[in-house]
């Protein structure tokens, strides 16, 4: 396993998208809250994930997360299977004011692998980022869907990766299984990444992600927009 540190020179904001699976973030006196932020109003020493990506490469799922702070602090990597329970897998530890990290992952899981932040501050205070959904595939078209907002547009980013060309369609349902928003693009060979455009003026509310490859491969998540 192992690190790049660098300095970015950009920062977007944090997204109103999450997976919907709850996070939990242990407050002061032990009492446990639930949280979809990393940057929390009542901070004074703030860590803010401004981006969290995956990308499948070979036999390993390559990490990579953009971080804006006012303080020292720890980021421990974590992996799930069901978004329940999570191992750590990684740990970055620093005190710059723009930085950018990166992780490979050399021994994911079969299929789904759901990656969260676990960020620490010099106070002790320890709150999450939001989850990013992997799922790997063995076909003859495609390798890997992974889903993870968009923090500069606050629309859902899709990016697929591809063995060979493929028509790609990403629909969103609402809680009563309508389809309300539905997109469709060309894949190439390769890495392909896809903005869903205007999702990020949906209404609040529960929401479901489709995204199927080839009218074969599909991958289905659960979404909350707060």
């Amino acid at each position: 396993m192992k690190s790049i540190i660098g300095t970015i020179s950009a920062i977007a904001f944090i997204s109103l998208w999450a997976i919907a699976t709850p996070c939990t973030a242990i407050a002061a006196g032990g009492k446990e809250k639930k949280t979809n932020n990393v940057l929390t109003e009542d901070s004074v020493a703030a860590v803010e994930i401004v981006s969290f990506t995956g990308q499948s490469i070979a036999n390993r799922i390559d990490l990579s997360c953009k971080v804006k702070s006012n303080c020292c602090y720890n980021i421990i990597v974590e992996r799930s299977r069901n978004g329940k329970r999570f191992t750590p897998i990684g740990v970055f530890s620093d005190n710059k004011a723009l930085a950018e990290y990166a992780l490979s992952d050399e021994s994911p899981l079969h299929n789904t692998n759901i990656y969260r932040l676990k960020v620490i501050d010099n106070r002790g205070k320890i709150n999450y980022s939001k989850l990013m959904v992997v799922q790997l595939y063995d076909t003859e078209t495609l390798s890997m869907v992974s889903v993870t907002p968009n923090t500069l547009l606050n629309n859902l980013h899709i990016n697929v990766q591809l063995k060979n060309k493929a028509m790609i369609v990403m629909r969103i349902k609402d809680n009563d299984g309508n389809e309300i928003f539905k997109q469709k693009q060309t894949g190439t060979e390769g890495f392909n990444s896809f903005e869903m455009e205007g999702t990020g003026k949906m209404r609040p509310g529960n929401y479901s992600l489709e995204v199927l490859v080839n009218s074969k491969d599909i991958l289905s998540v659960p979404l909350i927009k707060s």
